[in-house]
Formats: structure tokens, sequence, C-alpha cells
């Protein structure tokens, strides 16, 4: 591979990268949890304070998950206004890989 063609490939990789991170919020859902959530629900959703559910034990569909996570419930904030869509799509989905 030339120089020239390593440099287009790099650049357009580092394109396609910041994309992505755009696109996602830049940020991962399990890092969104450890961030927002982890506090009560704990690292592994078995925590329980101040009332947070099991998430492991949770068997919620997609949109009631989302609906809560976006609403809060309870004494769960909301947290639609602080986290974008994709974020809270990403959180979402990184709870749903806790259940057992």
């Amino acid at each position: 591979m030339t120089t020239k063609s390593f440099i287009a490939v790099f650049f357009f990789s580092l394109l396609f990268f910041f994309a992505v991170a755009q696109e996602t919020g830049g940020i991962s859902g399990k890092a969104i949890f450890e961030d927002k959530c982890a506090k009560c629900h704990g690292d592994d959703g078995t925590k329980g304070k101040f009332g947070a559910k099991n998430l492991q034990k949770s068997r919620l569909a997609d949109e009631d998950l989302l609906k809560i996570v976006s609403e809060g419930k309870n004494f769960m904030p909301s947290w639609k206004k602080r986290l974008s869509a994709p974020e809270l799509q990403q959180v979402t989905e990184y709870v749903k890989t806790l259940r057992k």
C-alpha cells in the first residue's frame, strides 16, 4: 500500500468513526448506565437502592423499558431531557444485557 493510499484509508476511517460517534452520542450504553444508573441499580443491576428494581429480573418489553428510562418512574428521574434519543436507546439496550 502506498503512503497516499494509507493516508486516504486512515482519513476515511476517522471520518467514519466520528460519524458513528456523533450518531450514537459518542458514549456507550454501558458507560451511560455506569454514570447515571448504577448508583441505584448497581453495576450488575441488582442493587435496589431507593426502591430501584432488580434489572436482572426485568422482562419489560423494549418499548416499556425505553419509556421508563425516558420518563422515569417513582423515584427514578426522567432522562429524556438529559440524554439524546440514541443515548436513551443505547442505555436501554445495555440494560437488556443485564438480564439473567
